[in-house]
């Protein structure tokens, strides 16, 4: 009996003992994430935007981390796409229009700069090492969603190297995300995620339901700022090249039932990839040395993204499986073309794109001369004329036009006439848009300034 007392008193003991030092562990994290929060709260700031999409203008709200203290922010370039003004406010809620110095669209990064304000200096995020995250690791993502300022949420690294592809973007992203439950809500965009050691690891991007958050590794943000303050632009590799991936049914029906590696699909013309020799139907097996496999099109990612990351100017060697037999291929690295079309808002209420070389693939457009139309205005000279959003202005009066430029100068030539008349392409046939101003009335005219 007296046996059974005493194992039951060193049971009662050790669980007490315990759940004492469970209770402390469990105060001691709280208290962390409070002192990290604390610390990390005074970098972010709110952004709003007003933005203008084609004649409508509206206000989005988006997050930002203070990268310097002379006024450096970052945020996602899909929180200042078509930006007409953007405001910062600062934890001491004073407010700072801000310029946007540069954005990259493929990695959705922007830079901005605010004047540092008088006689306060700006709190700045330490920045952490994304290629050390770890899965399961505690993580706070911090931002103002839904309007409301610094909110912290609380959540483990849930994954690392996602490749995904979001409607904020008209390109595939070169990210490999981290994916987080933190909350990442409308909002949270461009605030930071950032360690129990009040290191920032990635910047948010955007939310995807409860519990599936995904943010920008940290490395890939610094290597992109960093360029941005230089040049206000970002270089990137490129081949020129449609890949696929080379899944288990293809590696069957090569007869190699293991091979691994990537199938070109097209290899673009007059681009570094053909001069170089690469055929479609090769296979990649390495480039760089790197491995190159991809089972499904979330695999591709990682070939663009070691490509992009090569200056250009660069030779690299390309490993390849052609008609069963390996060989390597050197391969002088090319700038990667424009993704972000420049724009031009007529003052006849349309508005035209240049045409990049991704604007001329995903819409199958059949010349790569002339601008775009991307908007026409219901009720303007040019609906009335039948120009359509997908035309090809490929004339301006006599003029022809090749590029944005020509557009520009064409149309500050013909000033404000009486008629002007435009031709274009429409899918594969040629069509005329006359564009009538005679019957503008003077309210009208007025408006344009006549």
């Amino acid at each position: 009996m007296r046996r059974v007392l005493t194992v039951n008193f060193l049971v009662i003991a050790l669980y007490a003992l315990t759940f004492g030092q469970g209770l402390q562990i469990f105060n001691d994290l709280q208290e962390l994430i409070i002192t990290v929060s604390e610390s990390v709260k005074p970098t972010v700031v709110h952004i709003e935007v007003v933005k203008k999409h084609n004649s409508s203008r509206y206000e989005s709200l988006g997050s930002g981390l203070i990268v310097s203290h002379d006024g450096y922010i970052i945020t996602n370039e899909h929180v200042v796409d078509k930006h007409v003004s953007v405001i910062v406010t600062l934890e001491s809620k004073l407010e700072y229009p801000a310029e946007v110095v540069g954005v990259d669209k493929l990695t959705d990064i922007a830079l901005l700069k605010i004047e540092s304000p008088p006689g306060e200096t700006l709190k700045v995020a330490r920045l952490g090492d994304s290629d050390s995250v770890k899965v399961g690791e505690w993580v706070l993502a911090v931002g103002n969603p839904y309007g409301f300022d610094r909110t912290v949420s609380f959540g483990i690294v849930s994954g690392k190297g996602r490749t995904l592809n979001f409607p904020i973007s008209n390109a595939p992203l070169l990210n490999d995300f981290i994916q987080t439950d933190a909350a990442i809500d409308p909002g949270s965009s461009g605030g930071p995620l950032v360690n129990l050691r009040g290191e920032v690891v990635g910047i948010n991007s955007i939310g995807v339901g409860r519990m599936q958050g995904f943010t920008i590794p940290i490395n890939i943000v610094e290597d992109v700022k960093n360029k941005l303050m230089k040049s206000k632009t970002v270089e990137r590799g490129y081949i020129g090249i449609a890949i696929q991936p080379l899944n288990r049914s293809y590696a069957k029906f090569y007869g190699q039932p293991e091979l691994q590696g990537i199938i070109i699909a097209d290899v673009f013309k007059g681009h570094p990839a053909d001069r170089s020799g690469l055929k479609s139907g090769d296979i990649i097996i390495s480039f760089d040395g790197i491995p190159m496999t991809a089972e499904d099109n979330d695999d591709l990612g990682k070939f663009t993204l070691e490509v992009s990351k090569v200056k250009v100017g660069e030779k690299k060697t390309v490993e390849i499986i052609r008609n069963g037999k390996k060989h390597s291929i050197d391969i002088e690295i090319g700038q990667k073309p424009k993704v972000k079309p420049d724009d031009y808002e007529t003052e006849f209420d349309f508005t035209v794109e240049e045409i990049t070389e991704h604007m001329f693939r995903r819409y199958l457009l059949q010349t790569r001369e002339g601008v775009f139309v991307d908007f026409v205005e219901v009720g303007s000279p040019g609906d009335k004329a039948d120009l359509m959003a997908g035309d090809i202005i490929t004339m301006v009066g006599d003029k022809k036009i090749k590029s944005l430029d020509d557009f520009k100068k064409a149309m500050a030539e013909a000033g404000k006439p009486n008629f002007l008349l435009l031709r274009v392409l429409r899918g594969k046939e040629y069509a005329y848009a006359l564009l009538d101003f005679t019957d503008i009335d003077d309210d009208s005219k007025k408006k344009k300034g006549e």
